[in-house]
């Protein structure tokens, strides 16, 4: 056990649990940030009273630099001595499990990217539900084939989700990075903001406030969709999904109840 503080912190805001990303001095995600962060998240989702998640840097100007460059060398010497083999990448990792954490969190997930988020930062930000970005110097992207190699969390998948199969196979070729306009532009980032903190913070507790039955039903037709399931299929399942929102969910019975019995403005909160 390592006596020095974790990269990884945590404020409440009601149902929101802010995560705070602190590794001085170039704010780099490495193998104790990601099992911190790993911890932290699985925490969160098995507890009721978190709504959203929210994520974003503790360092000026970075929200994660990248992942760090001298961990992926020693993973290097340990191949090329025989120490390891590629076999032991079918294990997964710590950071490969967060991604999956977060694309399977069963509440919505916002990434308040506030600085620089290139490589296993950038694939980190690409698992969330909602990317707010705001404006400055700084860039946004997936440079690895600058060094050899490639996003090795699945950054090329996360990010052809977003801006296509081919567009996202050339910026990787590429090992591109965006601006923070460019990256808005081509749909990597879903809003522009002065302050990714503070928007960031509003959209979560907007998703917080939603129950979580309906969030979870939502999350997992959303799977289907993306893994090209059938029409038939996913007509069907929508229907079956919109059946358990009804069925013992008193949270439902109540929002419904209020709906009828004051006014029936859907937009009240």
């Amino acid at each position: 056990m390592t006596d020095t503080p974790s990269p990884v912190a945590t404020r409440r805001h009601g149902r929101v649990l802010e995560i705070v990303l602190t590794n001085p001095p170039r704010g780099y995600m490495n193998a104790r940030m990601a099992a911190d962060l790993l911890d932290t998240v699985r925490r969160a989702q098995e507890d009721d009273s978190v709504g959203a998640l929210l994520v974003t840097g503790g360092l000026e100007g970075v929200f994660i630099r990248h992942y760090d460059v001298g961990e992926i060398a020693q993973l290097s010497t340990a191949l090329a001595e025989g120490k390891i083999g590629p076999e032991n990448f079918d294990k997964g990792s710590n950071v490969l499990d967060l991604i999956q954490a977060m694309l399977d969190s069963p509440v919505p997930t916002v990434a308040a990217i506030n600085g620089m988020c290139m490589g296993g930062g950038c694939e980190f930000a690409l698992s969330f539900d909602m990317r707010v970005a705001q404006n400055g110097d700084y860039r946004i992207g997936l440079p690895e084939t600058r060094l050899g190699i490639i996003p090795g969390v699945g950054g090329h998948y996360l990010l052809a989700r977003l801006i296509g199969a081919a567009r996202a196979t050339a910026a990787v070729m590429r090992g591109a990075v965006f601006a923070p306009q460019e990256a808005h532009r081509l749909g990597i980032i879903d809003e522009l903001v002065p302050d990714a903190r503070v928007r960031g913070l509003e959209l979560a507790q907007e998703y917080a406030a939603r129950p979580r039955i309906g969030i979870a039903a939502t999350r997992r037709l959303a799977r289907m969709i993306e893994a090209g399931a059938p029409q038939q299929e996913v007509l069907g399942q929508t229907a079956r999904e919109f059946a358990g929102t009804l069925i013992d969910s008193p949270e439902t019975d109540r929002l419904i109840a209020r709906f009828l019995n004051e006014g029936e403005d859907i937009l009240a909160d």
